[in-house]
């Protein structure tokens, strides 16, 4: 069976039409569990007009705001299914999309169709038209290959880097939390995130299909999308220390190099919003010594690193080294920077 999540927190605008998009696909062997985050909304009274209407419905209630990852971290211990999968609260899939993952899944510990990121009034009408799409070849390769080939930024297939938009084996989740659980306390925004779940989720899959097809349809916005530092950002600056030396203890040299220099560009702008925009003096000072030490620990591996591209080298060298240049030439251009 599948066991189908999603995260729930003040989401009344969006909330019943992903559960529809959901109870709408032509793949039926699934269960819907529904985490409610302790919304001041009225998400849980959604949530639960459709477990009532649905018996594959189940609700799950927080008494109090945990965060996404402990979140979909709760949904999934209370899963049943040996295959998993998770959708963000204001988020569309296709109707085809679960009968193509889990058509293709075979031997395979992930399988994954393309996301596609919209916004505003034009969500319905690109919804329709995914409704309407084939699913085009499949591909299957090593997690690790198909990771480096959507850092190396050549990955054709849609976004492909969220938590969403794919089927896990039940299996590849429990080995991932592995690793990342332990970091519930100190990264507890991030260890169950696209900042360090799925980085390290990739690498330790023994195989993924990648389908060409877009089933999945994104918001755009989120948690990296504020100019304003948020938990999450500054749950990156400790997620992407922890991912690099995850690469560096397995060997995974390429993605290593793959991943140092777009992390850095990352904490640049995550320096700027700090430096522009957050005023909790106590904070900024905590946040800039970790970003100032760990830029510090990775730059000169971004510098050698044949994967950083030439902007990345130099705002980095910019960074380190002459930070008021860095201020007046880089600085605005890194505020737009998102994680993936």
């Amino acid at each position: 069976m599948l066991s189908i999540i999603i995260p729930v927190y003040n989401s009344e605008k969006y909330l019943a039409d992903c559960i529809s998009s959901v109870l709408a696909q032509r793949y039926r062997d699934f269960e819907l569990i529904l985490v409610d985050d302790c919304s001041g909304d009225s998400s849980v009274s959604i949530c639960e007009s459709f477990c009532r209407a649905d018996p594959r419905v189940r609700c799950i209630r927080h008494q109090q705001n945990q965060g996404i990852s402990n979140t979909r971290y709760d949904g999934f211990v209370q899963s049943r299914g040996d295959y998993i999968s998770f959708i963000d609260n204001d988020d569309l899939v296709a109707q085809d999309a679960y009968a193509v993952m889990m058509e293709g899944m075979g031997d395979c510990e992930m399988s994954i169709v393309g996301a596609e990121v919209v916004e505003g009034d034009a969500v319905a009408s690109r919804f329709a038209q995914l409704n309407g799409c084939r699913c085009g070849p499949s591909e299957t390769m090593e997690g690790r290959a198909a990771y480096e080939l959507l850092k190396s930024g050549r990955c054709s297939y849609g976004d492909i880097g969220g938590p969403w938009g794919k089927v896990y084996a039940r299996s590849l989740v429990e080995r991932t939390l592995a690793y990342t659980l332990q970091y519930r306390e100190s990264l507890p925004w991030s260890f169950f995130e696209d900042n360090l779940f799925i980085p390290l989720c990739f690498p330790l899959a023994g195989s993924v299909v990648l389908h060409r097809y877009t089933g999945y349809l994104h918001r755009g916005g989120g948690l990296s999308s504020n100019k304003r530092p948020t938990p999450y950002l500054y749950g990156c600056i400790g997620a992407g220390n922890v991912v690099l030396d995850f690469y560096r203890e397995h060997s995974f040299c390429r993605l290593y190099d793959l991943y140092v220099g777009p992390h850095l560009v990352y904490l640049q702008s995550i320096f700027y919003r700090i430096e522009h925009f957050e005023d909790d003096a106590e904070k900024r000072g905590c946040y800039l010594s970790l970003l100032e030490s760990s830029f510090a620990r990775y730059c000169g591996d971004c510098l050698r690193s044949p994967c950083s591209s030439l902007p990345e080298k130099l705002s980095s060298f910019l960074f380190l080294r002459a930070r008021p240049l860095w201020r007046l030439l880089v600085g605005q251009l890194v505020l737009a920077r998102k994680y993936r």
